[in-house]
């Protein structure tokens, strides 16, 4: 991406010129460069501040004895994990503060349709890829770390509530067996109670083997590590989509840098 610096040039010689409008693809990006700039912005400094307030879980709801019990337990592992990477988030922290500081700029000089704008949001872009890719290190050893720990408290959680499940599904089956055996029994071809007492008393699974720890390790730790990388993928394809109209074709006319053919000698 050569720009030159000429202040006042109409090509890409002289650098960049004011858009003399703003087309819809440049609102609606720079838009959502706005609002993520924001929302990054607010997490950067929550996380800066006291990185231990993202461990506290919601709950939207009164719990039993026993599922306080095991949310309690799983604050605390939370609160003992970020203790441990604190240093970790609070730099990943002020890295995203920087980004989010730049974005917002870019988006405001985009939308004001500075003539700078463009160098802004494909800079914003660069360091958007390169904070996602750096931001791997710090979060996969945490999801490690989270997956390893708290597994056993989840699979009691998974144990816990697996009961209720297979008595709705059971229920849901009875249900089903119930409606089945009045079909039969209106249609002409099932005149016969034999039918009908099958599809009745046909019994329930009354309840389903708790999962096995191994398995729910091994689902737990996927979750836990895929939930970063596929942040960070789409963080990425973000910036791609900002460079690539920025940085391409419409963004190079709406700059007045689209490249101009030489004069043909005789």
């Amino acid at each position: 991406m050569a720009i030159g610096a000429g202040p006042f040039g109409t090509g890409g010689v002289h650098g960049p010129t004011a858009p003399t409008h703003r087309p819809m693809w440049l609102l609606v990006l720079s838009s959502i460069t706005l609002i993520y700039g924001g929302l990054l912005l607010i997490s950067g400094l929550r996380d800066l501040r006291n990185p231990t307030a993202a461990a506290k879980l919601p709950i939207a709801r009164p719990l039993a004895p026993q599922e306080e019990e095991l949310m309690r337990e799983l604050v605390d592992v939370n609160t003992a994990i970020v203790a441990r990477h604190s240093g970790a988030l609070r730099g990943r922290a002020a890295a995203s503060m920087v980004l989010a500081l730049i974005m917002l700029y870019s988006a405001a000089a985009a939308l004001s349709r500075d003539r700078h704008g463009r160098t802004a949001t494909l800079t914003a872009a660069w360091l958007g890829i390169a904070y996602q890719l750096g931001g791997l290190p710090v979060l996969i050893p945490i999801a490690n770390d989270y997956a390893a720990t708290s597994t056993p408290i989840l699979a009691r959680m998974a144990a816990a509530d697996l009961p209720v499940l297979a008595a709705d599904a059971g229920t849901m089956v009875a249900e089903a067996g119930a409606a089945l055996a009045r079909k039969e029994s209106s249609e002409p071809a099932a005149t016969s109670g034999d039918g009908a007492a099958a599809a009745t008393v046909t019994p329930a699974p009354a309840s389903e083997p708790p999962p096995r720890p191994e398995a729910v390790a091994a689902f737990m730790h996927t979750v836990f590590v895929g939930v970063p990388i596929a942040t960070a993928i789409l963080g990425i394809l973000g910036s791609l989509l900002l460079i690539s109209y920025f940085g391409g074709r419409r963004g190079r006319a709406l700059y007045g840098l689209s490249p101009t053919r030489p004069p043909l000698r005789r």
